[in-house]
């Protein structure tokens, strides 16, 4: 599947053949782990290249230079789309290019902010050239879309990601104003992880309570910061 002249995966056809259509499934391979570095870095380059898939809403299902993209959206030859923005993010986290993953979930995160604004909804999927839903596009369309203002929110604006397996969470603060979360779900437990703007000193105070306990790291400003937050305590902790 991979052209090593164009430098891209392509989808086969039935018979086995290449096709010469550059859409986004050629990403699946980062989530899959199965691209080399050079594979990967080629994929990546796209992605900042305007005339394929580096529109001002990254990423179109469809490279803005093949035959049939619509700038419109055109449901699949050209929309953005919840579930491939996360396939592409999460295969971009790991080959460990976290701040472009970062770059696109917030970019994506704003469009949706603003679309929202705009009409009151949150819509199937949207356009890849404007700040606006897709066309065609359904409205009150939580389903996958609901993966931004959820998952994009907590992740990459707020910072915090969760691993309920191995009961701990990464909180890498962003912000320097105040940030936080209340009765975020985690596993089987309730956490609300609250850090202060910083003070006249730059230390910032971190207030942490859960319903059970969980390992905590924080990090900010170059630092980073392990805490064992015990069962239905509040702490709290400078940083």
């Amino acid at each position: 599947m991979w052209d090593a002249d164009e430098e891209f995966f392509y989808d086969l056809t039935r018979n086995g053949e290449r096709t010469t259509i550059k859409t986004i499934a050629a990403y699946w391979v980062l989530l899959a782990g199965i691209a080399t570095p050079a594979q990967a870095d080629a994929l990546v380059a796209e992605l900042h290249n305007p005339g394929t898939f580096g529109r001002p809403h990254r990423v179109p299902t469809l490279a803005a230079d093949q035959s049939g993209y619509d700038k419109n959206g055109g449901y699949w030859r050209g929309a953005v789309w919840a579930p491939t923005e996360t396939m592409i993010i999460r295969g971009l986290e790991r080959y460990s290019r976290y701040d472009l993953a970062s770059e696109i979930a917030l970019e994506h995160l704003q469009h949706i902010a603003t679309v929202f604004e705009n009409t009151g909804t949150v819509w199937e999927n949207y356009s890849a050239e404007i700040i606006a839903q897709g066309k065609p596009a359904k409205p009150d369309f939580v389903g996958w879309t609901g993966i931004g203002p959820i998952l994009y929110l907590f992740e990459f604006a707020i910072g915090i990601k969760a691993d309920a397996i191995e009961n701990r969470i990464v909180w890498t603060v962003n912000s320097p104003q105040r940030v936080g979360i209340s009765k975020f779900w985690f596993g089987d437990k309730t956490v609300n992880l609250f850090c202060e703007a910083a003070d006249r000193n730059g230390k910032r105070t971190l207030r942490i309570s859960s319903s059970e306990s969980f390992t905590l790291t924080v990090l900010w400003n170059g630092t980073q910061t392990r805490i064992e937050v015990p069962a239905a305590t509040e702490i709290m902790q400078q940083i």
